[in-house]
């Protein structure tokens, strides 16, 4: 159901949550949010994704700000006092009623083992979920991710997984710093709802985009166009149109869908996802494949090499993990709210409008 009350988005100048605004304002595949939407950013924020992704879907440069029921709201998320403030502060001046909902899409946002453990994913959740208590909101959507999941078969072993496989306990040994933050932020979310919240979580698995090239979400696009990806292993993963992942997170939104709704198109191995990005976006260079068989068992015998400076990163249980996982995801909830694109077409589409934009 579609409601009039105030919404508060956060990560809307950040790829996933552009197109989530682009959804709630009628230009994906649902219908325009009636009420209005307050869009949070920091004062230093970077418009350049929300006009990549206004030109992407052939809107004006201005379509978003222009919307009337569209505010921007400079506030710091790691601070849901200061946000409760500035958002009461901001809709007495303006005029309209304060939010009573929250679709949280901001994330600090870095897949490698080595990543800092400092990450904010699990603060900004915590004061997110403060600022919906001060609110009293009647619903709050997290943007998890698949990263919190795992099964239990053997590291290169083929293994389907669903919103079941939620396993906060695993040992820290095993999981990058990125999946502890996750994990630890969807565990908020989940007490949030024992205590009373009204909740959906959305767990995407990788998300194919467009964006600003200097930008995480664009990694694996930079850096095959610029050459700077020689490998690929016949690992897999999960993958997803950020469109896809927009329109069902607003879905599951509006129809008060708790989840876990796990938003996975397709699993597909590295090697042929990313030998597909790049030609795509028009790159030359053939990639090495490296298999499982005998890389796996090599990289564990140099396993002691975890602890030597700069290199060590390579070496660790977590780079094992995450190279040669075979782990693969059930997006079937997902699919239930919308028919995901072919990821054919999705790279198609993204690859030919980023090697024009990027040139």
């Amino acid at each position: 159901m579609d409601s009039k009350d105030t919404l508060f988005i956060t990560g809307s100048t950040g790829q996933l949550g552009s197109f989530i605004l682009a959804e709630l304002l009628g230009f994906l595949a649902g219908e325009a949010h009636s009420g209005h939407i307050l869009c949070a950013k920091r004062t230093s924020s970077s418009m350049g994704q929300m006009e990549m992704t206004q030109d992407f879907l052939n809107l004006d440069s201005e379509q978003f700000s222009s919307m009337p029921n569209i505010h921007w709201i400079d506030c710091d998320l790691g601070d849901g006092h200061f946000c409760f403030e500035a958002i009461i502060d901001y809709c007495a001046v303006h005029d309209i009623a304060p939010p009573k909902e929250i679709i949280h899409a901001a994330a600090a946002i870095n897949i490698s083992p080595s990543t800092s453990a400092n990450t904010s994913n699990e603060q900004l959740t915590d004061q997110m979920l403060l600022l919906g208590e001060l609110l009293k909101i009647k619903h709050f959507t997290h943007i998890s991710s698949i990263a919190v999941m795992g099964g239990t078969a053997p590291l290169g072993e083929v293994e389907m997984i669903g919103p079941a496989n939620f396993h906060p306990n695993r040992s820290d040994a095993f999981l990058s710093n990125y999946a502890l933050g996750k994990i630890a932020s969807e565990l908020r979310v989940w007490k949030a709802q024992a205590e009373g919240m009204s909740i959906s979580i959305i767990r995407p698995g990788v998300i194919l985009g467009i964006g600003p090239k200097e930008k995480a979400p664009q990694e694996l696009w930079a850096r095959l166009q610029d050459g700077r990806l020689p490998i690929a292993t016949d690992g897999s993963t999960g993958i997803v149109d950020v469109r896809d992942v927009a329109s069902i997170a607003v879905a599951a939104h509006r129809k008060r869908v708790v989840g876990p709704v796990i938003t996975v198109a397709e699993n597909a191995s590295f090697y042929d996802l990313l030998d597909k990005l790049g030609k795509a976006i028009g790159s030359t260079k053939k990639l090495k494949r490296i298999n499982a068989e005998p890389w796996l068992d090599r990289m564990r015998d140099f396993a002691f090499l975890s602890r030597v400076p700069f290199i060590g990163k390579f070496f660790t249980p977590q780079m094992r993990i995450m190279l040669f996982s075979k782990t693969q995801y059930d997006g079937s909830s997902g699919a239930e709210l919308l028919q995901y694109r072919a990821i054919d077409d999705t790279i198609s589409q993204f690859g030919y409008y980023l090697s024009k934009v990027w040139r």
